[in-house]
């Protein structure tokens, strides 16, 4: 094993290379050729694979490990990487499982640390979500100098037909609940300067990823959450107390999967333990009208006990899991 790991810029005759190692599907050749070809029809910068390099016996340059970053909106970026690849020790090209998760995690550093000069003022938070069983890429993570923000389950509920005749309770005096107008409009009395207040202060003692508060701006934030693939602001509500901002519920329609998301859901402490959530997100599922869609998902910190007890009792069930970590740029 290397006594330093070295990962480099991976030069476009590599790419397919590269992009075999970050497939780990069947018919990977061809899954590899397809991101390759298509890959800035969907806005993602192959310039930016960071990896070590091997050679064959006969001289030919391959990858042996990579990380891709993959810029998004609200100033994010999604960081993919290769898995450690089995096969016997006597013709593992790839080398050991240690020099493996070195590589990876090499590979992984670089892709991070060269963000700010090939992304400058685009990228201030970047993220990858693992699988709970690869225990190895928690391990490179760490390595790698990034912060473990929590274990997130993901959720789903069938949408139906009768979900129009849910009861909604009647909201107290002092409480309003409405849909959000114009999401970037940040003037001093703007929806979305409302909208940034209401997170804000549904994120004073959260128990959803609490690490990633302060992580950036909450205008980066809200534009993350915009950019689903059909956002409708009719399906994003405000909750105010007194005329001040307290909460929010956002859902968005993702017609390729013939779901809505909750993208967000939180209330501020001044009221909390009202029974606002449960009824927030009924009154949201009530008004969804027709999506032609089948279920609603979301994705919950599994510290957060009381909003996994509501999701329970709304006929919410566990379907996928996932490991956050995060770094800042």
């Amino acid at each position: 094993m290397p006594d330093v790991i070295h990962a480099q810029h991976i030069p476009k005759e590599l790419w397919l290379s590269a992009a075999e190692r970050l497939v780990s599907s069947p018919g990977e050749k061809e899954a590899a050729k397809r991101l390759v070809a298509n890959a800035q029809g969907h806005k993602i910068n192959l310039n930016l694979l960071r990896g070590a390099l091997g050679t064959t016996p006969n001289g030919t340059p391959f990858v042996r490990q990579t990380c891709l970053a993959v810029i998004g909106s609200g100033k994010t970026a999604m960081l993919f990487m290769s898995a450690p690849k089995a096969a016997p020790k006597d013709t593992n090209r790839f080398g050991d499982d240690e020099t493996q998760r070195l590589e990876i995690a090499a590979a992984l550093r670089a892709a991070l640390d060269q963000l700010p000069a090939l992304a400058p003022g685009q990228v201030t938070l970047a993220q990858t979500l693992l699988e709970p069983a690869h225990r190895w890429a928690s391990k490179v993570c760490l390595q790698a100098g990034m912060i473990f923000v929590g274990r997130l389950e993901y959720l789903r509920r069938e949408l139906l037909a009768s979900d129009v005749q849910l009861p909604v309770s009647a909201w107290p005096n002092d409480v309003t609940v409405r849909p959000i107008g114009d999401v970037l409009d940040f003037s001093a009395d703007g929806d979305g300067t409302k909208l940034a207040a209401a997170l804000d202060a549904s994120y004073e003692d959260t128990l959803d990823c609490p690490e990633l508060c302060g992580m950036r701006s909450t205008q980066n934030v809200i534009e993350s959450h915009r950019a689903a693939d059909a956002f409708d602001p009719n399906h994003w509500y405000l909750v105010e107390h007194h005329h001040a901002p307290v909460g929010c519920c956002l859902l968005t329609h993702t017609p390729d999967h013939e779901s809505v998301e909750l993208v967000y859901i939180g209330l501020g402490r001044s009221v909390r333990g009202l029974g606002l959530g449960r009824n927030l997100l009924t009154h949201a599922i009530v008004n969804l009208g027709v999506h032609n869609a089948k279920e609603l998902t979301c994705a919950v910190d599994t510290r957060n006990i009381p909003a996994l007890n509501v999701y329970s009792e709304m006929g919410f069930s566990s379907f996928d899991a996932r490991l956050g970590y995060i770094a800042q740029v």
